[in-house]
């Protein structure tokens, strides 16, 4: 029986700082946050969708750019890399989710993102966004040094049999991680709640990236009446074109 999961997640307890913040995908937050006792910045119980696209956008945006916002939210990433590469083929769905809150993602008339993804489902043949990718870019370095990812995300563990990789963040903003975990920053459902939210760093990157941010609407939501919606009609005529072939 492989045990890499269960080995890479006490590897984050052992190996990092108490107060490490580990970005993955939202599967495998309780893993992190129960096994690794590290804080995830997403999990399956993450009801704010507007979140959760953050994090497809942070994972399938190029590398570089990717960078310039992951350091102000994570200190690692944590992918992974099995022989069906699991978070590769994922990554359509991050991308899909993000881009329904960034429209920046997959940009024009591809609310499906199918330009995100792998020709003919080869991954020796990822189409030129994939390849651009920091999920993309994650999940085939690390090997041997390339200095082009390991000055932004340095390898930090690979699993005995290679299903997790863990990156280590480089140049992280100690002052935008210092003011999420500064009390006086979190918003609290009432005064005096045990319900108190962190938010964002005022770091510029990340607030010009929320300034493009759109509220999610459900999509598949055939109630909720017309719309003039570009997107919206866009989706929905992908999906009725999908689904006569």
């Amino acid at each position: 029986m492989l045990d890499d999961y269960y080995v890479s997640y006490l590897w984050l307890r052992n190996n990092t700082p108490a107060d490490a913040r580990i970005l993955a995908w939202w599967d495998y937050g309780y893993q992190i946050t129960g096994i690794g006792n590290r804080t995830s910045l997403a999990d399956g119980n993450t009801w704010n969708h507007e979140h959760i696209a953050t994090i497809g956008k942070l994972l399938t945006s190029p590398v570089a750019k990717a960078h310039l916002l992951i350091r102000h939210l994570a200190d690692y990433v944590l992918i992974w890399t099995g022989s069906r590469a699991e978070d590769l083929m994922k990554s359509p769905h991050m991308a899909r989710i993000g881009n329904s809150v960034y429209r920046d993602i997959c940009p024009g008339d591809d609310p499906l993102c199918s330009n995100f993804g792998f020709e003919d489902y080869d991954l020796s043949r990822p189409t030129p966004m994939m390849r651009m990718s920091l999920l993309y870019n994650l999940h085939v370095s690390g090997e041997h040094p390339s200095p082009a990812i390991d000055n932004m995300f340095r390898l930090a563990y690979r699993s005995r049999h290679g299903l997790v990789k863990i990156y280590k963040v480089m140049n992280v903003s100690a002052e935008s991680k210092a003011w999420v975990a500064d009390p006086k920053n979190r918003k609290c459902d009432a005064p005096g709640s045990w319900l108190c939210t962190g938010q964002y760093p005022p770091a510029k990157e990340i607030q010009e990236m929320l300034a493009r941010r759109i509220d999610y609407g459900q999509l598949e939501d055939f109630n909720r009446g017309k719309r003039d919606d570009a997107y919206y009609r866009a989706y929905m005529r992908r999906i009725r074109n999908e689904g006569r072939g």
